[in-house]
């Protein structure tokens, strides 16, 4: 069986996109013709029906899956190709997923007569409020490739601050995983070793290594309750993070963090400033602009600053005024975006704030990078040094422990 991408007009007039199944086209016409529909296109489709159901959904759509669509996309409407032509190939190109299941259902809805930018909003997990407003901003300006190539410069940017932001937490987050793992082998399997050696001594060992002969008895007596327990804490504590209180006292934490703090704030800057530019430089009004960017920022306390930053900016006032008073904004980028409101240049302001900014995490990313290895060294000589020194230290003091 092979699967159809059919394109009719029923009868009455209404435009249907429907997949159907067949050993080729000719059983197909006969049916809808039988039918009395005017059939306008018949696709075959890379695989079946059932292969595709059967990957959507499991199939995590990438960032760069999508970036690589906005780029294609733009360059097929600066070109001149028609926006249903464009999803249409990009659609066929696609790899079988979920995403080409998304691009599926995007030609259905331009088909039937909507908007590309309300075909989109009916994805949200897919295209944020930013993408869509973008696109609704070009729909209406005019300049739909325009903002495309902006779109996707954005997300390119974006997606490369995340990128490094992730690989300077990912190293220590590894050397401390397997300091862990080698602390708990040292306690469950070599410690036990020096248990035996001690119990002939008739003197009390001292505090570190009653400690640690206590930890390695409950690792090796109730090991599973410990790691049930854990994994427990972890899911209690990943579903309080997920409620508002939650996720505004841990975004506070990563501010309050020591040096990590200070790279999350420059993030949030960056990303807030290269977010709200585009928007601005795209037309979309400004109380809009900053509604999306606080829903986007990623941060709940940057969200509310963004938020009473916009309901201030209703009443009258100026930007740079309702970003003043916060303490996680910068006094710098409020100077900055008062002097872009003044001359009229908010969206060009907003851009360096963000080129600024993203220069300073590359520098911050940089300098931890090669601050964290010896720290890391440091740490890991520490923990197993210190196992070690309290298992030895019984035989450093051995003629006071016999006497």
């Amino acid at each position: 069986m092979k699967a159809f991408r059919c394109t009719y007009r029923e009868a009455g007039g209404k435009i249907v996109v429907e997949r159907m199944e067949a050993e080729a086209q000719a059983p197909l016409i006969e049916v809808l013709s039988a039918k009395g529909c005017l059939i306008l296109s018949i696709v075959e489709e890379a695989g079946g029906i059932v292969g595709a159901k059967r990957t959507h959904g499991k199939k995590n759509i990438k960032q760069d899956d999508i970036i690589l669509f906005v780029r294609q996309f733009a360059t097929m409407i600066d070109a001149g190709l028609p926006l249903l032509q464009c999803l249409q190939t990009l659609e066929d190109q696609a790899d079988a997923g979920r995403f080409r299941e998304t691009l599926h259902l995007l030609v259905e809805d331009v088909t039937r007569g909507r908007s590309f930018s309300e075909g989109l909003a009916n994805h949200p997990k897919v295209f944020d409020k930013l993408f869509v407003n973008l696109v609704r901003a070009g729909e209406m300006g005019g300049f739909l490739a325009e903002i495309l190539e902006r779109l996707a410069t954005y997300m390119e940017s974006a997606s490369a601050l995340k990128r490094k932001v992730k690989a300077a937490m990912l190293y220590p987050l590894i050397v401390l995983a397997i300091a862990v793992g080698v602390t708990t082998l040292l306690i469950v399997q070599v410690i036990p070793v020096f248990e035996k050696m001690f119990q002939d001594f008739d003197a009390q060992l001292p505090l570190p290594t009653r400690f640690l002969i206590a930890t390695s008895h409950l690792l090796r007596g109730y090991g599973l309750f410990v790691l049930a327990g854990l994994i427990a804490l972890f899911f209690v504590a990943r579903k309080y993070v997920h409620t508002p209180r939650g996720r505004y006292q841990f975004d506070r934490l990563k501010f309050a963090m020591p040096v990590f703090g200070a790279l999350n704030q420059k993030v949030c800057v960056a990303r807030f400033a290269s977010t709200l530019a585009t928007l601005v430089e795209s037309g979309v009004p400004i109380i809009r602009s900053l509604e999306i960017v606080a829903e986007t920022s990623g941060n709940e306390l940057i969200n509310r600053v963004l938020r009473n930053a916009m309901l201030r900016t209703e009443r009258g006032e100026p930007i740079a005024d309702a970003l003043r008073g916060s303490k996680f904004i910068p006094r710098m980028v409020a100077k900055m975006i008062e002097v872009g409101e003044s001359t009229g240049q908010l969206d060009k302001m907003l851009q360096r704030i963000g080129v600024f900014y993203t220069e300073q995490v590359n520098t911050a990313v940089g300098g931890l990078t090669a601050m964290i290895e010896p720290m890391m060294i440091v740490f890991l000589g520490v923990v197993i040094g210190g196992i070690m020194l309290s298992m030895f230290l019984p035989i450093f003091q051995l003629s006071q422990v016999v006497s």
